[in-house]
């Protein structure tokens, strides 16, 4: 039976605060339960008790991680929005969270370059949420005649993920290609985006 995480509890909010960074940084298997503890300043003891232990605490934290973009997916569903202003509104909710939570790139980078138990049963199903989505909205364009009729949906949508995607997990040279611009990533993705549309638009503006 899966342990209920009561994500209310000022104690856990501060573990999972503190884990993630270390996670994201140094992967899973190099961060010891001692490290978590010290990191979150609390007794080593409570991560099994809350969590059932190091593994189920970096599950929690995945899952959290995809709750949130999940969160974005159902917002601009929910808005009376044509499909590429639904592209365009995710790619800027998109780079809000990574501003919010910086970490999430790696963390979810980090379980497809060197995957763990987490892979198959929290950050595979989580990314084909998004995929499904991004497909979703492709279609919805060439249905109603905004996306050209012969754009591939699957490869439209591999593009514009690795483009919204690498950004963040390369921001390193972000910062050198980009560093007369404060916000790099709001300078950056709205271009970045508009040139992957007016590609795959018919009688783009």
């Amino acid at each position: 039976m899966k342990k209920e995480i009561m994500t209310d509890k000022p104690a856990v909010h501060k573990i999972m605060t503190a884990a993630a960074p270390l996670f994201a940084q140094k992967g899973f298997s190099a961060v010891s339960v001692k490290e978590l503890a010290e990191a979150a300043e609390v007794n080593i003891a409570l991560i099994s008790y809350y969590f059932g232990g190091k593994e189920k605490l970096y599950a929690a934290i995945l899952e959290a991680q995809f709750d949130l973009l999940d969160n974005i997916i159902v917002s601009i569903r929910n808005e009376e929005n044509c499909p590429i202003e639904k592209i365009r509104r995710f790619s800027q909710k998109f780079v809000k969270l990574h501003k919010s939570y910086p970490y999430i790139h790696r963390l979810i980078y980090g379980e497809i370059i060197n995957a763990t138990n987490c892979y198959e049963s929290i950050v595979k199903p989580g990314i084909m949420r998004q995929h499904d989505f991004i497909t979703e909205c492709i279609q919805e364009g060439i249905n109603n005649g905004q996306i050209r009729s012969d754009v591939k949906p699957d490869c439209a949508n591999l593009l514009l993920g690795s483009l919204l995607h690498f950004y963040f997990i390369s921001n390193h040279l972000a910062d050198e290609f980009l560093e007369t611009k404060k916000d790099k990533a709001e300078y950056y993705m709205p271009e970045a985006v508009e040139m992957f549309l007016r590609g795959v638009l018919n009688n783009p503006a």
